[in-house]
Order: structure tokens, then C-alpha cells, then sequence
């Protein structure tokens, strides 16, 4: 089983909406749709929705609105509306994905901002397929333009090297995701380096070693956890490799419409205070190989 994993707000439904419908279109071009699954949440904790402006009848909109995206997914969609001051974002929403999880899955996260091209879930397929067969710990990820700083240049397409940097504030998403750049191909990456909502393909049992912590609440840092994860176990001499999938871009698109409902202002610093655990965490981790 593939397993998509998204997580959204009420002020990214929009985006949620544009990724379910693009993802009807991606799963036509699958050999076997039968083997997808989209297990999604909408976050509706008052903790963190400013919901001042909104009456009971507008909150329950957007959890009617939610309810009939997920229903007009074709893809098999396990959909939750979650009302829990313990829910804090897409940490919760991505430790229940992995434990749902068995060992022989793939999850993908992917965030609400994301563009991404329509051929890219056959190519996952088809490379889990190939990869699952000789190794266990693995990750698959897409190509992405030019970021903030050159760490993310391993994983960025030749034809945007060139550009400088931060280049990604001013691009066109969509046609940027949707261009063919020629034969998708798969190669390993030289380093571990990967965006945590960025339609990467991980094996569940990698996800299910090295866990997100507990520690970690709201978002961040995931992502940067699992690499850290990932070069400690093959220092173990454990098998681990992340693969590039060529030509095959994703791009996060800068615009989110915040006017209907937004977050709080004064919600916390979830990255900030998860950092905080980082290194001990990492020494949980670290004694168990």
C-alpha cells in the first residue's frame, strides 16, 4: 500500500481541494490504483483556529466542505476531522499515518502547497516496485527548484542550478510542476536531504524505526530528524539510501489565502520549542543501533 498523508486547516482547504482533484487525475496513469490510500485530517483544534469571526453554522462549513473533497477523492480516502487540543498540526497527523502503517507500506506526506505533476504517483509506483525488492530503509524524492541555500542543491533540477538562490519566491508553481523535462529516471542521491511534505516516498519501515518524536509537537523538525536518522544507521552499516526521481519536479506555491480563517497570532513556536529535544532525541535513537 502507498499511503498519502495530508494534513490541513481550515485556510488550506483550497489547496487540499486542488491537490485531491489533481490526484484523480494521477491515479488514472497507475497500474494498480486499488494500492493507494489517502489518509487525511482536518484540524479544527481552537487552540490554534482563530475562529473569533466565524459562527457555529461557518465552522461547520468547513468541515462539510472537507467531508466532500475526501468524498470526491477516487482514490480509497481515510478521512478525520480532528477537534483535540492535543492535535498541534502535521507531527500528530503524521505519527498516527505511521502507526497505522505496516511494514511493507511506502508514505508519502504532502503538504496543502504543494504542485506537483500528474505522472509523478505512477512514477512512484513504479519505483517502490523496483526498490522494495532489495532494500528495506528507503526514500524517494522528486526534484525542486533552487531554495535558500546550496544543501538543497543535491536534490535540484540541472536546469535551475544556474538560478540564485530563493529563486522558489518568485516562480510559477504550476508551470513549473507541470513542464516535461524528458525521461524520468532514478538515481541514487549523494546525501540524505528531502522536505517533509514534499511528495517523497519513504518507506513505512524507516518511518516506523525512526519515528517522529513525541518531543516534536506541531512541526518540525521531522524531516531534518529522519536524514539525521538515516546517516546514523549507515554508519551502523545499516542500509539506508535516498533516490532522486529525475525530472520530476514539485514546487511549494507562495500564495495561501489566510482572509476566510487563519491560525492564531499568538500560536506557539512549534519548530522552535521541537528544537529544543532535537540532539536528545537523536541520542534516543543513536542508542538503539
Amino acid at each position: 500500500m502507498i499511503i498519502i498523508s495530508i494534513h490541513c486547516f481550515p485556510h488550506e482547504l483550497s489547496g487540499y481541494k486542488r491537490i485531491v482533484q489533481k490526484l484523480n487525475k494521477c491515479i488514472l496513469k497507475v497500474n494498480n490504483p486499488e494500492n493507494f490510500l489517502i489518509h487525511s485530517s482536518l484540524n479544527i483544534n481552537s487552540k490554534l483556529v482563530d475562529w473569533k469571526n466565524q459562527t457555529n453554522e461557518q465552522q461547520q462549513k468547513y468541515c462539510e466542505l472537507y467531508e466532500n473533497i475526501s468524498i470526491g477523492s477516487t482514490i480509497k480516502c481515510e478521512n478525520h476531522i480532528v477537534n483535540n487540543f492535543r492535535f498541534l498540526g502535521c507531527n500528530e497527523h503524521r505519527r498516527q499515518t505511521i502507526k497505522n502503517a505496516t511494514q511493507s507500506d511506502t508514505i508519502i506526506f504532502l503538504d496543502c502547497d504543494l504542485h506537483f505533476n500528474e505522472d509523478i504517483l505512477k512514477y512512484h509506483e513504479q519505483s517502490v516496485e523496483r526498490i522494495s525488492k532489495f532494500i528495506d530503509y528507503f526514500i524517494i524524492t522528486p526534484n525542486i527548484v533552487r531554495l535558500w541555500d546550496t544543501t538543497w542543491d543535491c536534490i535540484v533540477h540541472p536546469s535551475f542550478l544556474q538560478n540564485e538562490l530563493n529563486m522558489y519566491k518568485d516562480i510559477n508553481p504550476t508551470e513549473i510542476s507541470n513542464k516535461n523535462y524528458g525521461n524520468v529516471t532514478l538515481s541514487p542521491n549523494i546525501r540524505f536531504k528531502w522536505g517533509g511534505g514534499w511528495f517523497n516516498a519513504i518507506s513505512a519501515r524507516l518511518l516506523k524505526f525512526t519515528n517522529i518524536p513525541n518531543s516534536f509537537v506541531g512541526y518540525g523538525p521531522d524531516d531534518t530528524f529522519v536524514m539525521q536518522c538515516c546517516r546514523l544507521m549507515r554508519k551502523k552499516n545499516i542500509r539506508v539510501q535516498q533516490y532522486t526521481l529525475n525530472n520530476m519536479i514539485v514546487c511549494e506555491d507562495q500564495n495561501i489565502d489566510h482572509s476566510l480563517v487563519s491560525l492564531k497570532q499568538n500560536t506557539p513556536n512549534f519548530r522552535k520549542e521541537s528544537n529544543k529535544h532535537f540532539n536528545e532525541e537523536l541520542d534516543v535513537f543513536s542508542k538503539k543501533l
